[in-house]
């Protein structure tokens, strides 16, 4: 009754305690005695259990308390504090691996707006008592600050939902409380952080440095169900947190043992133990006589094998955790019941669970162990076992003298702690690992002797502030852990060892370098002397051979740790299958650059990529996929620099982790990585995949001239591959100086680790691979069977992305066209080459032609394992022409690069049509408008993969620099300002795209079989209507040819396992020089043909109204493209019949 008046009196605000009501005073005066015995208890237990603290710490043991997250419904806090609590909710958890239903504790919500008022006082108040007691103490459910399941009176447990609703405002919660709640006590906090909590969550927690529970049984790989859901290693959990195996709301390890065998023979399995069972000795006492029908009648007098438990106590105690706490059950179990004793547990394991979360029974909490205090005390057994599970961890994670951690003072006043702990850390993972206490720096080298971890105050830092020599050496690699540094450190380091460049050795370690697993640049380099190994200013023809002593760390790149959480949401790969993906190939700063309605602060960048105008862009056009030219972090060569120029492209790797810091909108040390992590959700978000265009033939260290930025300090004869007798100097066969030695195991590490990088934590959905065919030559000879392959192919991640080679390279027996394994799919050089030669009157037979239109089945057989899907078609792309200067220019035009025009390709297979560059010759643009129109509907009625350049669907120009790789200006920034030729072209190219797109024809996941169900998938026809000769595929003055795909002949099947069926499309090519008369063909059908599309604009009008029938004549212009589909016309009769239906329908209605 008092609540209720005091809600009421509350809504009118006439009271604004439970104190001011008349019951409360009655209350008090005649309970006034009681009240005070049980405040004198409450005096008695404080004096206790400040006492219990301090004897406790002065033994050397720590007393840690469970501060619940929730109050009882009936306690005096939500009696008395009725504004801080929700009454209409209880809080509970949503169904999961606890319970399938859910669970509703009954006990009633925060009102967190309210506390908030009174900055959480209430709160602090509880922590500063429990301080009183603990050192310390378990955040109950401490997921619940972020969000909590709320259950509305009345309703079941699963009909609730989180509050907040909004999962946005998780995170700013949940952080803001508890950083009011480490501030108000000194305690050390754990938090149960078991259930389902978000990823977010975890992250903020580590950032935090709140330490999680890690519960052995549970801590496994659970998304990766290929390998069947594999255990973490203890070694790697993270260290803020504490080991256990078991907890008061699950079953005991002897229980789990017994109850649950597919999770026991599962862990089993990870240990190679076989799953064995004990049974207890001796006769059970009488209170343990169970009924038959009772459901555990079958774990009664059974337990798991001592030395089993014994060992995964052992286990648990050496995992990375800072604490490792078990239930006490857990050790009396390893003294079960004899025929000589006893024993310390029940002989029934289901009577030492303390707890079944979601439900109230009155076994709950009513735990009692077995033997007494006294009796446990004295139990010598217990404790040589107890003891000796502690002694074995020692022995095993200390099997050397202990040793201190070193300490190094800071050189001058900084950011940094006066003093930094350094640990031993791991070798594993390589380079700077952030894991929500510490970071943990591991770097490679095979023959070096030391290595120097050098961390910077700032960008601007000349120095390093401290040079930490490494104090851990395992499988050749240095390591350390410092538990003092956060993300955002910079960093670097100094590999001591020969200087012997005759023999391959370029150590130097007046060099601050580069770590190669460097996740984010924190400063690039400046171009100095100080940059290069040897004297560089020497005017010896062998100054390679002189050491540089100069010190370059004002001016070398820098690492800086990330924090990789990031909010992904619901983000997903796209995974469009290959027979439906466009591919656009563009430039992340070229594309947005110069676009009027992105912002300008934002143009160039990873934002302005993911900019709506620009994904808008892409969707009218019909792109699936968008390929990005490098955006691993690059080196602008000095000798480009030098000219005024920079490096556009970016094809000169600095790391293969980190995105380059050009693109960024902030440049901001951890701005790229967040970023481009955004731009590839905002992606997702829109169906769009992101294939990233990667480097790993070559770096940007160049050859025995170049400088030493990271891999040639650190170990040049591991990571580089040099001829055999003649260390000193690099194979090159990509033209830029050096190859990656993918023979080595720890470079092949290197490549792949990155790969994965860039898939499980960037979540890109492919790589093209630059010069692809250095990186199979093991030896010297491109070898498909290589270990590159080989490791790639095995790889559970890496095998599921789409994979791209350019399957060539710049050194003999590099060009592998069709030569690439299985999983892979291929730069079609040979297609790019042949569709601009036929069209350009370059002498390619209608055989050549036909071929590479069908999916290219000479280079990508069947019997090989592979497709017309194999086939990446292009035309043009960032090396080379561009679209509209393939069509406008007969030579290169390569002046602006600085290099006298000798660079670029000088056979581009194009034709200027009549004039060299642009022209005001409506004429010739004309001819080139159809021209290019042409390239384009051929590449999108070709069997495999579409490319398309950025920028040629705008009708952009490069004014015939065929080598833009140095431009970074209006040369190669896409030009959005249209005019209406381009506008035409643009939605000519879209139209062309949903062309393909939606006929099934055009869409085959396999090579043409030539007959199905006695229907040919293809049918060729000649202008006057009979099928090529011999000598019409092969004699190349013959340009024109027809070709019948049937939409009857198609052999994919859906994957619901039906037959696709599709339109059937008659298409009419003309490269020739003069109009050419078709006789169109007759269908099975009996249908006609209706003009869809046309590249001849004076047909546009007739497009998609226009029918013709079999056997009549098409006039097709002169190097122009027409397609048709079947069309069935309703004849007369039919038609009358329709119209007097419609007419008697309507008499009827009126």
């Amino acid at each position: 009754p008092e609540t209720k008046e005091l809600d009421l009196a509350a809504k009118d605000g006439k009271l604004s305690s439970i104190q001011e009501t008349k019951q409360y005073q009655a209350l008090t005066k005649e309970y006034a005695e009681a009240m005070e015995f049980y405040q004198f208890q409450q005096y008695c237990c404080d004096l206790q259990l400040s006492a219990a603290k301090k004897y406790a710490e002065s033994k050397g043991v720590w007393l840690k308390g469970d501060v619940p997250f929730l109050c009882s419904g009936d306690s005096a806090d939500v009696w008395v504090h009725r504004d801080l609590f929700q009454q209409g909710y209880s809080a509970g958890a949503p169904p999961d691996m606890y319970s399938k239903d859910g669970q509703d504790w009954g006990l009633p919500l925060y009102n967190w707006s309210a506390m908030d008022l009174d900055n959480f006082t209430w709160w602090k108040q509880r922590l500063q008592v429990a301080s009183k007691y603990y050192t310390l103490y378990r955040i109950d459910h401490i997921v619940g600050f972020y969000r909590v399941w709320g259950v509305p009176k009345g309703k079941k447990a699963s009909e609730g939902g989180y509050q907040p609703q909004d999962k946005a405002l998780w995170i700013p919660q949940g952080e803001r409380i508890l950083r009011i709640m480490l501030d108000a006590s000194k305690m050390l906090p754990i938090g149960e952080d078991l259930g389902s909590i978000p990823k977010e969550v975890y992250l903020n927690l580590q950032k935090l440095g709140i330490c999680g529970t890690r519960v052995l049984r549970w801590e496994r790989m659970w998304e990766n169900k290929e390998q069947g859901q594999p255990f973490i290693p203890v070694a790697d959990y993270i260290p803020d947190s504490m080991s256990t195996v078991s907890t008061h709301d699950s079953e005991t390890l002897p229980l789990w043992w017994l109850l649950k065998q597919d999770e026991a023979k599962a862990y089993c399995q990870h240990r190679r133990w076989s799953y064995r069972v004990q049974d207890l000795k001796g006769q059970p006492p009488k209170e343990y006589q169970y009924h038959l029908e009772n459901q555990n009648q079958k774990i009664v007098g059974k337990t798991m094998p001592v030395p089993y438990l014994q060992d995964i106590l052992r286990e648990a105690n050496t995992s990375s955790s800072l604490f490792h706490i078990h239930l006490l059950s857990e050790y009396l179990a390893l003294v079960p019941p004899t025929t000589d004793e006893e024993g310390l547990i029940h002989w029934d394991p289901n009577l030492e669970r303390v707890n079944i979360p979601g439900t109230v029974q009155s076994s709950n909490w009513s735990y009692r162990m077995r033997p007494s205090i006294s009796t446990i005390n004295q139990h010598q057994v217990l404790k040589d076992l107890m003891l000796k599970s502690r002694e074995s961890v020692q022995a095993d994670i200390s099997p050397l003298p202990e040793r201190k951690p070193h300490v190094y003072e800071r050189q001058y006043s900084t950011q940094l702690p006066t003093k930094l702990r350094v640990l031993p850390g791991r070798s594993y993972p390589l380079g700077a690992t952030w894991d929500g206490a510490g970071v943990n720096f591991a770097v490679f080298s095979e023959n070096g002797y030391k290595a120097y971890l050098c961390l910077f105050e700032t960008p601007e830092s000349k120095t390093e502030s401290h040079r930490i020599l490494m104090p851990e050496y395992d499988d050749f690699v240095h390591h350390c852990y410092l538990p003092d540094l956060r993300p955002g450190q910079l960093y670097g380091y100094r590999i001591e060892g020969d200087w012997d460049p005759l023999n391959g050795l370029r150590f130097n370690s007046n060099k601050v370098l580069l770590d190669p697993y460097a996740k984010s640049i924190g400063r690039d380099l400046q171009w100095h002397d100080s940059l290069f190994p040897y004297n560089i200013q020497s005017p010896s023809p062998h100054k390679y051979l002189e050491m540089n002593t100069e010190d370059n760390s004002s001016f070398c790149p820098l690492a800086a740790v990330v924090d990789n959480s990031f909010t992904w949401g619901n983000d997903h790969p796209p995974n469009v299958p290959w027979h439906r993906t466009v591919i656009y190939e563009a430039h992340v700063k070229a594309l947005s650059f110069q676009h009027p309605d992105v912002p300008e602060h934002i143009r160039g960048t990873y934002a302005g990529l993911c900019h709506e105008s620009i994904i808008a862009h892409l969707k009218k056009l019909g792109v699936t996929a968008i390929e990005l030219e490098p955006i691993h972090h690059h080196v602008d060569e000095k000798p480009i620099l030098d000219k005024g120029l920079v490096n556009h492209w970016g094809y000169n790797t600095l790391s293969f982790f980190a995105p380059d810091l050009r693109y960024c909108a902030t440049r901001s040390v951890l701005g790229a990585v967040h970023e481009f992590k955004t731009m590839v959700r905002v992606l997702h978000s829109h169906g769009i995949e992101v294939i990233l265009d990667v480097v790993y033939n070559h770096t940007a260290e160049g050859n025995h001239y170049g400088a030493m930025f990271n891999l040639k300090g650190c170990d040049n004869l591991a990571y580089y591959k040099t001829p055999e007798g003649d260390p000193a100097y690099y194979f090159d066969y990509t033209g830029c100086g050096n190859s990656l030695n993918v023979r080595h195991p720890r470079v092949l590490q290197l490549i792949m680790d990155s790969l994965r990088y860039w898939i499980q934590e960037m979540h890109v959905d492919g790589f093209r691979f630059d010069l692809a065919s250095a990186l199979a030559r093991q030896f010297h000879d491109v070898d498909k069977l290589s270990a590159f392959f080989d490791i790639i192919h095995q790889d559970p991640v890496i095998s599921r992305v789409k994979l791209i080679a350019e399957p060539w390279d710049c050194s003999s027996g590099g060009y592998q066209v069709g030569n690439f394994p299985v999983l892979w799919t291929e730069w079609n050089g040979r297609y790019r080459d042949s569709i601009r030669g036929f069209w350009n009157g370059k002498g390619v037979s209608l055989g050549e032609f036909a071929t590479r239109v069908t999916g290219s089945s000479d280079l990508y057989t069947a019997e090989s394992g592979r497709s017309a899907l194999s086939s990446i078609n292009f035309v043009t792309c960032h090396d080379g022409f561009n679209l509209l200067d393939l069509v406008s220019y007969n030579e290169k035009h390569n002046d602006d690069n600085g290099e006298n025009n000798n660079d670029g390709a000088n056979d581009n297979h194009s034709y200027n049509h009549g004039c060299e560059g642009s022209t005001d010759d409506s004429g010739i643009n004309e001819f080139r408008w159809r021209q290019r129109a042409n390239f384009v509907a051929t590449l999108f009625l070709s069997l495999g993969v579409p490319m398309i350049l950025s920028g040629d669907e705008l009708s952009k120009t490069q004014n015939g620099n065929n080598n833009t790789y140095c431009q970074d200006n209006e040369i190669t920034w896409l030009d959005w300002d249209l005019y209406d030729d381009e506008d035409e072209f643009l939605q000519f190219t879209s139209k062309m795209i949903k062309l393909r797109k939606s006929h099934a024809v055009l869409n085959r996941r396999r090579h043409l079989k030539g007959e199905v169900n006695g229907v040919k998938d293809v049918t060729w026809y000649m202008p006057e209507g009979h099928e090529p000769s011999y000598d019409d595929w092969h004699n190349t003055t013959k340009q024109a040819l027809g070709f019948v795909m049937d939409g009857d002949a198609i052999v994919d099947l859906s994957h619901t396992g039906q037959v696709h069926k599709g339109e059937t499309i008659l298409v009419l090519v003309n490269a020739q020089f003069f109009d050419v008369n078709f006789k169109l063909p007759a269908h099975h059908s009996g249908k006609h043909w209706q003009l869809l599309i046309s590249t001849d604009r004076a047909l546009k009008n007739q497009c998609g109204t226009s029918v013709f029938q079999p056997s009549s004549s098409f006039t097709l212009k002169d190097h122009s493209i027409s397609i048709f589909h079947l069309y069935a016309p309703i004849n007369q009769s039919r038609a009358n019949l329709f119209r007097s239906v419609n007419l008697r329908k309507s008499q009827d209605s009126v």
